[in-house]
């Protein structure tokens, strides 16, 4: 065993270990120090890991199963919490670094948290043989991905990944939600995209799900290969981009749900959001991204139209219908390779900017008012202008 420095912390590691073709591991996360691995994860059958460290802590960058420089390695192991209230980590590190991850990965412990540390550029895929689930018997709530790193990782989901195996909420399996903190996603296929369905109590079902940018580093999710949609949750609690290489549209709606087995009563807003103050949303790509559900923004939202089209269809002041604190805070800003369009019958914005070589539409049946500063620069597009009304105070 050596103790290294890393990230600020004194921590003893394991030597890599040769595994053996039925080799299992097991780990108690607060107790035992880290393991790093190398390659030989490919052999790996079995990695059960117990208790608990604090979320988008160092100790993610420490405990638990950590891989350096691994190469591209395929591994196929069943991974899993030894009891209900056990967490599972593993960190992956270095540009070398792609775990293409085929196997089991059992993140449904109801008291513990399902983990992923990617640092120096390194990338996790879930392929299309991968399952993940993370969704609790009883009440088909849903445990969620906590993916951390230093901006440089990713998290790539298959086109063939099937994130929901629920069966219209028969079974309690599925990949519910992402959140990411400094961590990177690429999807290709709406299959992939993480939801489950919940009975809603009435008889029905619903969509339940979430991507989550969050933390104090921003994230990219990156649409790619082929046009996708998404039903479920889009929060930033933090700045973000989303890179439209292909479309994404964007139709959730509020959902409000009776009590269904141990989860209790649940409201979900289905809402592509900002949930803090002065969050900025960066949409690149040549693609459309088109918000067709709904949407709500806190005081300093900001969403830059770097490239590409953005579409809206829904007034983008109408998030207090499921949140007190948000309302028309939106400054929408169209850069010169970007495109705009306001579908809604009536739309309201904080601010709009739109700069020279941009373009900005309104709908032929919509209006737009704009309480705050309004700045169209020569050599803007725009139609419906005589539809905007600017209210000055």
């Amino acid at each position: 065993m050596k103790c290294i420095a890393l990230i600020g912390s004194l921590v003893c590691l394991l030597p890599s270990l040769q595994l053996g073709a039925q080799e299992q591991i097991k780990q108690d996360l607060k107790k035992d120090p880290g393991m790093t691995l190398g390659a030989e994860i490919g052999e790996l059958k079995e990695l059960i890991q117990s208790g608990r460290i604090k979320r988008y802590s160092e100790a993610m960058f420490e405990q638990g199963v950590q891989l350096h420089d691994i190469g591209t390695v395929r591994a196929d192991f069943t991974w899993r919490g030894a009891n209900t209230v056990s967490s599972t980590l593993i960190g992956i590190h270095g540009p070398e670094s792609h775990l293409i991850f085929e196997g089991t990965w059992r993140g449904d412990s109801g008291g513990a948290y399902p983990m992923l540390a990617l640092t120096k550029g390194a990338k996790l895929t879930f392929s299309e043989k991968a399952h993940v689930d993370l969704v609790l018997e009883g009440s088909f709530f849903t445990r969620q991905i906590w993916a951390y790193g230093d901006g440089t990782g990713t998290i790539e989901l298959a086109e063939g990944f099937v994130a929901d195996r629920s069966k219209g909420a028969q079974v309690e399996d599925a990949c519910g939600t992402i959140r990411l903190n400094g961590v990177n996603l690429i999807s290709h296929h709406s299959q992939s995209l993480p939801y489950n369905v919940r009975p809603d109590g009435r008889g029905g079902i619903y969509h339940n799900g979430h991507v989550v940018i969050e933390g104090t580093t921003p994230s990219t999710w990156t649409i790619a290969s082929n046009p996708q949609e998404y039903s479920a949750q889009i929060d930033f609690h933090y700045d973000g981009t989303i890179e439209t290489q292909t479309p994404l549209t964007h139709n959730g709606q509020r959902r409000d749900t009776l009590a269904v087995g141990a989860g209790g009563v649940f409201m979900s807003t289905g809402a592509f959001r900002t949930c803090e103050e002065n969050v900025t949303i960066t949409k690149t790509g040549p693609a459309m991204l088109s918000l067709d559900g709904q949407q709500g923004y806190y005081p300093g939202s900001h969403i830059i139209v770097a490239e590409g089209l953005l579409r809206m269809h829904t007034d983008p002041a109408a998030g207090d219908h499921y949140d007190e604190n948000a309302g028309n805070y939106l400054h929408l800003e169209v850069k010169n390779k970007g495109r705009a369009f306001l579908g809604a019958a009536v739309n309201c914005l904080a601010a709009l900017t739109v700069e020279a070589g941009a373009t900005f539409e309104l709908g032929p049946q919509s209006t737009l008012e704009v309480s705050g500063p309004l700045q169209i620069a020569e050599g803007a597009t725009v139609v419906g202008m005589e539809r905007i009304q600017h209210i000055t105070q």
